[in-house]
């Protein structure tokens, strides 16, 4: 690849970052472009970095400044844009990819605002597949998204886009409202839902004096209104998230699973990406081990076999599957 394109493609990595306020500086680039380019091909010395922020101020006149107590480079407007900066086809290939799994997940309006952008993107450039590609025969289907309000879900978005605290109506799982000033750090979809994870700060006539963590579903927002009240950005909030961990549930430290002969195979695709997990036995069972797991997830697994395991510890988890099943036969009595 050309130099000119290799910097090319730096400097949309450096906009990008910016664009997602991630306030690239030289470590925070180079972590970035190691998660992209695992054969570090493109790896570049602070020197680079700077001099690439130095071009595309000069050359592209990019409204970049410094924030000091950030560390890191920003767009003084975020919306600028430069055609020079040319999308490449691997780009708009994972545009109209992320158009398809965004639909199946966003409510309108944001899915139609995301649709209209891929289009004018593909009206200025190559979609980057082959062009016997029928993009229709590739569908993805969500099955269990709960109906979101459209007002709603908008008013919440732009308040978690522009750090600003929101004034809601929640209806709590035991259908109860309740009035609230929340701060919407973090929004995360699991599972057919989308949840927000932040700070409840009060109500509209009282603020708490220490707020504190909550996770909302956004489906049981009744209402919402966005304050001018704006609040900072809290990494804490996020880390346990992109673990994994969008809830904080107890956790079992050990679960082991002796799943029978009969769903061996779907244990093994279950399981590939963790095989050390995996103890074949000679009778065409599998014996799982796995750490952490939370009580639910525990349940799910029982249940995804219909049965077909046996539960060899941790013993409180033993007589939870047991009372289940004499709730389910009575039930059906």
């Amino acid at each position: 690849m050309p130099a000119n394109k290799n910097k090319l493609l730096r400097m949309g990595v450096i906009i990008e970052m910016m664009r997602k306020n991630a306030m690239p500086n030289y470590q925070r680039f180079e972590e970035e472009m190691q998660l992209r380019d695992l054969a570090g091909a493109c790896k570049v010395s602070q020197k680079t970095f700077l001099r690439d922020i130095h071009d595309l101020k000069t050359e592209f006149g990019a409204p970049i400044e410094y924030e000091a107590s950030e560390r890191g480079f920003f767009l003084r407007e975020n919306d600028w844009c430069c055609e020079r900066l040319m999308v490449e086809p691997f780009e708009m290939k994972s545009a109209v990819l992320g158009q398809k799994v965004a639909e199946s997940l966003m409510p309108e309006p944001l899915r139609t605002s995301i649709h209209q952008a891929v289009r004018s993107l593909l009206a200025r450039n190559s979609a980057g597949f082959d062009e016997r590609t029928e993009l229709d025969m590739m569908q993805i289907i969500n099955p269990v998204q709960l109906p979101l309000s459209s007002e709603v879900f908008c008013k919440v978005f732009k308040a978690w886009e522009k750090r600003q605290k929101l004034q809601l109506n929640y209806c709590s799982a035991k259908g109860t409202p309740r009035d609230m000033v929340f701060e919407p750090h973090v929004l995360a979809w699991q599972s057919g839902v989308w949840y927000l994870k932040g700070l409840l700060c009060g109500t509209a006539k009282y603020s708490y004096h220490k707020p504190y963590d909550t996770i909302l579903a956004v489906h049981r927002i009744l209402s919402a209104e966005q304050i001018s009240a704006s609040f900072q950005g809290n990494r804490r909030l996020l880390e346990s998230v992109k673990k994994g961990k969008l809830f904080e549930f107890s956790r079992y430290p050990e679960v082991r699973l002796h799943f029978l002969p009969k769903v061996a195979f779907q244990v093994r695709e279950r399981f590939a990406s963790q095989p050390a997990c995996m103890q074949p036995e000679a009778d065409g069972s599998i014996v799982v081990t796995l750490k952490a797991l939370t009580e639910y997830e525990a349940v799910e697994l029982v249940l995804w076999v219909r049965g077909e395991v046996r539960v060899l510890g941790p013993e409180v988890l033993r007589q939870e599957i047991l009372q289940i099943g004499d709730t389910l036969i009575r039930n059906q009595g």
